[in-house]
């Protein structure tokens, strides 16, 4: 495992994160510790979920931070993880239901706590944002939350650049902890406009690249796998077929094909997987430090996908692959 020191109160971070939607539900708790136990064998360290998780499904509230809190209590992991959780999420059934306030942050964050048995939180984000509510309150809410000592560092999920630019100069100017890392949408995969249902969800594009490429900062991309996209294209006789499904309807079309097919030329040179070497471009070296979050459900798919995080493509071949270029999204 690779690993990147990124923030000076946490250890180095290894190159990915494991994502744990789903942990309680449709992933049952004990498949949910091993493989976070698997992860942590394979030398990952950052784990990451939101207040939310789960919710979207009947049952029990706040099943991922659950499950979590009661392995690492359980199995004294805590030391050994750099804990991420979100609050702030939108009322859910209504995407446009802002509950940025400090109100329901504050409620999110110590709920957070208990949820996950820890007395202190590593990196909070924020997982929306709402462009209605001035960054002078968010910067001042956050400030005096990193302070109580509820968390080490915060960040930003689903904000648009333009806005992290704004709270982090306005933090500078006003001696406030400001964000030190963004959550974005981002894959090799690129989606197809409006395909994801919820336009709150801030997706890398080009205009978004270039922000970060002129002020890098930290970026932990989510839905990196692209649903499995790259792992699903299967040749046939007219080329290659449409997978179905959500990773189809989000991911098939023209530039994603010619994409997969340098895949496949790159994979015979290294013996890895297109879905692998999907998941070697998100963490190949470039000006923006990147840690994708990846998921998984069984112990096959999680060390498949960790399998293409630790491959390092050789600055020969990846020259002669426009893929690996750093300057590209």
């Amino acid at each position: 495992m690779r690993y990147s020191r990124l923030f000076e109160k946490l250890p180095p971070l290894s190159c990915v994160a494991l994502g744990t939607d789903y942990y309680g539900k449709t992933i049952p708790e004990p498949d949910a510790r091993g493989l976070m136990e698997l992860y942590l064998k394979k030398g990952g360290n950052v784990i990451d979920t939101a207040h939310v998780y789960s919710d979207y499904l009947p049952g029990e509230k706040h099943m991922s931070e659950k499950v979590i809190g009661r392995w690492m209590k359980s199995e004294g992991t805590r030391q050994n993880v750099i804990l991420c959780t979100k609050g702030g999420f939108p009322v859910i059934g209504d995407m446009h239901d802002s509950r940025i306030d400090r109100k329901n942050i504050c409620e999110d964050l110590q709920e957070s706590l208990e949820c996950l048995q820890t007395e202190q939180i590593d990196i909070y984000w924020l997982h929306r944002d709402d462009p209605s509510v001035p960054v002078s309150e968010i910067a001042g809410w956050m400030d005096e939350f990193q302070k109580s000592g509820a968390f080490k560092y915060w960040g930003v999920s689903n904000w648009k650049f333009g806005r992290i630019e704004e709270i982090t100069a306005y933090c500078r100017e006003n001696g406030l902890a400001g964000p030190v890392c963004s959550q974005i949408k981002w894959s090799l995969a690129v989606p197809n406009p409006g395909s994801a249902g919820d336009d709150t969800l801030v997706e890398m594009n080009e205009e978004e690249f270039r922000g970060y490429l002129a002020k890098p900062l930290p970026l932990f991309a989510y839905s990196s796998q692209a649903k499995g996209f790259f792992w699903k294209l299967r040749r046939a006789d007219a080329g290659v077929e449409d997978p179905g499904g959500k990773a189809g309807k989000r991911y098939y079309n023209k530039e994603n094909i010619d994409r997969f097919e340098q895949l496949e030329a790159l994979s015979k040179e290294t013996g890895l997987s297109p879905g692998q070497l999907s998941i070697a471009w998100m963490t190949r070296p470039g000006s923006i430090p990147v840690v994708p979050i990846i998921g998984a459900h069984t112990p096959e798919q999680l060390t498949d996908s960790l399998a293409g995080a630790e491959a390092v493509i050789g600055g020969k071949i990846a020259a002669r692959y426009d893929l690996f270029r750093r300057d590209r999204i």
